[in-house]
């Protein structure tokens, strides 16, 4: 079950380029691997044959799925047409505006989802919206969301636009979802009213996984601490939800038989309460598999439970591979059901020092499985994340258990959400002070930077199941750690000092970061976009705390607070507005002048000469390059060497260069 999990797992993954050059490579490579650790562990002509039929079947599934379905679908993008089909998720947002995941019909004709955005109607699920004319558009993603894999993991590939005749067609359906749904709006009221803001939101989150009420600096607290997965309906919820209702069965002495279908009732119920998160789901199949091997006396393995879980899943859902819950909660169950209990296999569980050991060892354990995809996802990982799990984690647990009593009383014993209000208060402000420490997280830089973390998992995993010694193992996580470290620091050393521009924002504004050694700068050209959303994020990558000067330009009073509250763990020096746009502001360093005027930003030195200027800017510079931001006409007289920002993406940094040439590294990938 293993090495098929693992063969039809990778056969999905690597489906979409295993017919090129790197694919080929990544094929070569991983035969000479299997048929190493084959050798060491004596595999037979069968094992190698089960690898061989799970890989193949699981790319030839997900490129025949991707030709019979996914390319049908998105061969209409940019086409106009209509729409029919029932609602399947929604979500209500503030200003009167819905999120609509719609099941139907392109044309009559073309199954699909699709999502539409639009205010907010009177509709539910298994109701029936048709849109009489409308624009399919792709699924784009934008620098502060990777909206292709997370729509894909949906199998939604197209959103509706420019829609005109819209109506609803209610439908008296799906009762038991309804009823889910209005309960889960219910109570979540109910927590937010007795409870603080930000406590609700978090209690909410914890058992709803409901973050939309969130404040942003929470989570952002939560995440960097390590302990935001409490935030995700997983594991650890529906195993503690599970435990209770188990031992409540026990108590009343129910038929085991009995007790195992009313758990998978319940399971079922839980996972439709929370809209059928991945990892949730995982986790129900995973308990299924331990509470079944107790029907028959059978002792339940955790890493063949979680194989069987994984390629079930997989199985029914060729693009679950896309989805980042799979991935994480794969990766942190792997962690501490599988990689901590060997680890700490020799540590004895029978004094209390062993068992802080074995925590201790288990918060590691965990916190090093999630790192590679955490670094690939996120643009930061938390360091701290074993001390926060050991000394928080229980605090969020005991907090649920208290919100659980609530919710299944209907509400009525109140009492029992001051107790959680005071835990979960603690766990905000411990949080918020790890947050602020710089030393706790470890950003993301580079994209090279996941990558070496993936490699040095895969190498820590092919010495396991050569050696399956854990000498062996802890000398491979030494050797990958500061090898890692001693990469990045070189890596850092190199280009410390070099001048780095940074272009940032979408529509009609602009945001630049202009980084020199440990000199930071972010200029706001105004307008009515996120700028402080894209520099936090562009900040929060690069790793950068402290910002010297922040510049204000259209806008300012009201940009004032957003940036405040967005750039919350970031030091800022200065802080400077531009109270009238024909007003200057000029910055000087030793590496560059900056220079603000009219919705004008120029940026010179001793070997380049850049102009970020506006469609509405009256500009008579002469420069090497011009970079355009807002609603730029097709037909608009554009200078000779000219950037549009979001014809070229809505994020790329800009690299002088000392012969006068600049090197474009769109979203910090690849140079151009």
């Amino acid at each position: 079950m293993i090495g098929a999990a693992a063969a039809y797992m990778s056969g999905l993954f690597f489906a979409s380029f295993f017919f090129e050059a790197f694919g080929i490579l990544i094929a070569v490579c991983t035969v000479v691997l299997i048929v190493s650790i084959g050798r060491v562990k004596g595999f037979k002509a069968v094992d190698y044959a089960v690898i061989a039929v799970f890989f193949t079947v699981a790319v030839a599934v997900n490129r025949g799925y991707t030709y019979l379905v996914y390319d049908k679908i998105t061969a209409y993008s940019g086409a106009e047409g209509s729409f029919c089909g029932e609602i399947t998720d929604y979500s209500i947002y503030d200003n009167d505006l819905a999120s609509f995941t719609v099941k139907g019909r392109i044309n009559g004709s073309q199954k699909a989802r699709i999502t539409l955005l639009t205010s907010e109607l009177d509709a539910d699920y298994g109701d029936i919206i048709s849109l009489e004319k409308c624009t399919f558009s792709p699924i784009e993603n934008d620098y502060l969301f990777d909206s292709v894999s997370w729509n894909k993991s949906r199998h939604i590939y197209l959103e509706a636009e420019k829609i005109s005749g819209i109506s609803v067609e209610k439908r008296n359906s799906q009762h038991i979802r309804r009823t889910l749904n209005q309960f889960r709006r219910d109570m979540i009221s109910e927590i937010c009213t007795h409870m603080s803001g930000d406590t609700g939101a978090m209690l909410s989150g914890m058992i709803f996984g409901e973050k939309q009420y969130l404040d942003d600096n929470v989570r952002k607290s939560l995440n960097r601490s390590g302990i935001g997965h409490i935030l995700a309906v997983s594991g650890l919820h529906v195993s503690i939800i599970a435990a209770v209702f188990m031992g409540i069965l026990k108590k009343i002495r129910l038929n085991k038989f009995l007790r195992f279908g009313i758990l998978n009732l319940f399971l079922f119920l839980l996972l439709m309460l929370t809209n059928f998160p991945i990892s949730a789901i995982r986790a129900a199949i995973m308990l299924d598999m331990l509470y079944s091997a107790e029907l028959f006396a059978e002792q339940n393995d955790s890493l063949n439970s979680l194989s069987i879980s994984a390629l079930l899943i997989c199985i029914s859902d060729c693009y679950a591979v896309y989805s980042s819950g799979f991935i994480l909660s794969l990766s942190g169950t792997l962690g501490i059901a599988v990689f901590a209990p060997y680890m700490a296999e020799k540590i004895s569980s029978e004094t209390l020092i062993g068992k802080v050991k074995i925590s201790l060892l288990t918060a590691v354990c965990t916190t090093l499985a999630v790192m590679p995809a955490s670094m690939y996802y996120f643009d930061e990982v938390s360091l701290i994340s074993p001390v926060a799990n050991i000394l928080l984690v229980p605090l969020c647990i005991c907090s649920m258990l208290a919100g659980i009593v609530f919710i299944v009383t209907g509400g009525i014993f109140e009492p029992i959400l001051y107790p959680a209000e005071l835990m979960l208060s603690a766990v905000a402000k411990i949080t918020d002070l790890m947050a602020k420490v710089s030393i706790f997280t470890l950003p993301r830089t580079e994209n090279f930077l996941p990558i070496l973390f993936i490699v040095s998992a895969g190498i820590i995993a092919a010495v396991y199941l050569i050696s399956e010694s854990r000498k062996a193992v802890s000398s491979a996580l030494a050797v990958t750690v500061f090898a890692n470290t001693a990469i990045s620091s070189i890596y850092g050393a190199v280009t410390a000092n070099r001048l780095t521009i940074a272009v940032l924002g979408e529509k009609n504004s602009m945001a630049a970061v202009i980084s020199k050694g440990s000199e930071n700068i972010v200029v706001d050209m105004g307008g009515t976009g996120n700028n402080e959303k894209y520099a936090a994020k562009y900040l929060t990558q690069k790793g950068i705390r402290d910002i010297d000067c922040l510049v204000l330009t259209g806008n300012a009073n009201s940009k004032y607070s957003a940036y405040l509250n967005e750039l919350k763990y970031c030091g800022i020096e200065a802080i400077q507005k531009m109270a009238d746009i024909t007003d200057t502001i000029t910055l000087e360093n030793d590496a560059y002048t900056a220079e603000i005027n009219g919705g004008i930003l120029h940026i010179t030195g001793e070997n380049f000469d850049i102009v970020f200027l506006s469609a509405k800017a009256d500009c008579e510079i002469n420069s090497e390059l011009y970079i355009y931001y807002g609603n730029i006409p097709k037909s608009a007289d554009l200078y000779e060497n000219s950037i549009v920002l979001n014809d070229f993406g809505n994020n790329f940094e800009i690299i002088p260069k000392s012969d006068g040439e600049y090197k474009i590294r769109r979203n910090y990938g690849s140079c151009k």
